[in-house]
């Protein structure tokens, strides 16, 4: 069961590694396939778009290890609560898994934030979208 916990991670991990040197690979090539005048704007918003998703992989990273670890833990410790009909550590053990549930669970609320703070055309298409402007 732990191990399956971590396979999302290091799935996760192992794709924004390649997207992160594909985004270098391409920076690298950009002068040859475009006009000087453009490169620097082009590498600018590749090296923001790899902040963003350095930064948004962290904070998944932060906010699920409590989940995972908590996993980890518990597939040693509840079977000895059950068979000891401790019921006060198996309601402490729910109101853990709770908690870690829901620090995970902000990971989605602040890739949101993330997303707007970080991305000029995310926070500009948000706003016209919220405003009911046309592009």
């Amino acid at each position: 069961m732990a191990v399956s916990n971590l396979v999302p991670f290091l799935i996760m991990f192992a794709c924004n590694i390649l997207i992160i040197r594909i985004l270098r690979k391409v920076q690298k090539q950009r002068p040859t396939m475009m006009h000087d005048l453009y490169v620097h704007r082009a590498n600018s918003f590749t090296i923001k778009m790899t902040m963003m998703i350095v930064i948004c992989m962290a904070y998944f990273l932060l906010a699920m290890t409590p989940f995972t670890t908590f996993f980890i833990v518990e597939s040693y410790l509840r079977p000895g609560y059950k068979e000891a009909n401790n019921y006060v550590a198996l309601a402490r053990l729910d109101l853990i898994w709770t908690v870690c549930y829901l620090i995970g669970l902000t990971n989605f609320c602040v890739n949101f934030f993330l997303y707007t703070a970080m991305n000029d055309r995310f926070s500009k298409e948000f706003l016209a979208m919220t405003r009911c402007q046309p592009r």
